[in-house]
């Protein structure tokens, strides 16, 4: 006997559970999950307008959201609530060096050396890149570790702060990578509650409660933020609050073009009313979504972003 997802117990191999895609393995009558990651795309828009350059390549592939190469200016740079972990290379050829950083909670200014490049690696939110080193996730919220303290690699870094090709950069970081990743096989040893619980994280755009998350899997609320806890750092609660937040910022980045009120956008997120809207922007940002717009004109965000393909 098999027991899905939503302890439901599977007795003949092959048999699924349609309500979330797992299956009994034919060979060991284990069951696994067929459910898919989801990627979404967590943005940092003021890594983009305080640069003179930046750039991006997306891969949503092996945990990595996408790949960014940013030439600092003069203007302090902030980053908000994305809930993912980034691996930051300094390529400053006379102090060359890297740090993975976890998300912040509330703005934070990073990327402190100017007129410098940058080379970054997002991961999806909630993914830990230290494979086999879980207990790391919830001491990297709101902190910046040293690269050299959790993953040795000199061949890595050189081959990364070495050059401004970006290119050349994402190559170097894969190469490295993904001898790491095909080892330790992230996604054999995933939580499968937390992995479907953050799909449906994604799907409602971050408006999906504790208590639903219970109601759907069948698991208590109380062991699902456990669970969370446990391989994000994060609690679901957290997530949710930082998810919708992300599809704040896509939504008035997209805006420039469409002319939507905020009234609108507050409601399609979600949102009572557009003063809780502005109040939870507000608390990321800094900024409410209408100053947060007129940035966006103001300092070129569109002319300034490059996607790379």
């Amino acid at each position: 006997v098999a027991q899905s997802l939503c302890g439901i117990a599977l007795k003949k191999q092959g048999q699924s559970c349609t309500r979330h895609a797992c299956q009994v393995c034919p060979k060991n009558g284990k069951w696994t999950a067929m459910e898919q990651q989801i990627y979404m795309t967590p943005k940092q828009p003021f890594f983009v307008t305080s640069s003179r350059a930046y750039a991006k390549f997306i891969l949503n592939r092996y945990g990595i959201v996408h790949f960014y190469q940013c030439f600092t200016g003069t203007e302090p740079r902030y980053a908000v609530p994305d809930g993912c972990v980034d691996m930051v290379f300094c390529c400053d050829p006379k102090q060359p060096y890297a740090e993975i950083c976890g998300t912040v909670l509330a703005p934070q200014a990073v990327l402190l050396h100017s007129d410098t490049c940058y080379f970054g690696v997002r991961f999806l939110p909630g993914y830990n890149p230290v494979l086999g080193s879980s207990e790391i996730m919830s001491q990297l919220v709101n902190h910046q570790i040293p690269l050299d303290e959790l993953i040795q690699d000199r061949r890595m870094l050189e081959g990364i702060c070495g050059t401004t090709d970006f290119r050349k950069q994402i190559r170097a970081f894969m190469r490295s990578y993904m001898n790491i990743y095909r080892r330790a096989c992230p996604m054999e040893h995933s939580n499968l509650l937390v992995l479907h619980s953050f799909n449906l994280l994604i799907r409602s755009a971050g408006s999906i409660s504790i208590e639903q998350l219970a109601e759907d899997t069948g698991y208590t609320a109380r062991y699902i933020d456990r669970c969370f806890r446990n391989e994000t750092g994060l609690s679901p609660k957290q997530l949710a609050k930082i998810v919708r937040f992300q599809a704040a910022v896509s939504a008035l980045n997209q805006n420039q073009h469409k002319g939507r009120s905020l009234t609108e956008i507050a409601a399609d997120l979600g949102y009572f009313d557009q003063s809780h809207f502005v109040h939870d922007f507000k608390a990321y940002t800094g900024l409410t979504p209408k100053k947060y717009q007129k940035l966006l004109l103001h300092d070129s965000f569109e002319e300034k972003l490059r996607i790379v393909q």
